[in-house]
């Protein structure tokens, strides 16, 4: 299951930094956690499964791009 931004409409995130504020923590209280858009640089919640799934290909696609060390 591919995950779409809905301000752009495209699918190219990265993982955004957790901010300790009130309405990040009662994200987390529900298992949802930041991505960002690369293209229009948009931050949006995930679920917890979405959000490791993403997680993984950013980590194969990164060693895709560096080669295995």
């Amino acid at each position: 299951m591919e995950v779409f931004c809905r301000f752009c409409g495209l699918s190219n995130f990265r993982i955004s930094r957790f901010r300790f504020r009130a309405s990040d923590l009662s994200r987390l209280l529900l298992l949802r956690l930041p991505v960002r858009c690369m293209n229009c640089d948009q931050r949006i919640f995930l679920f917890l499964p979405q959000f490791l799934k993403l997680r993984n290909e950013l980590r194969v696609r990164h060693q895709e791009r560096h080669g295995s060390r």
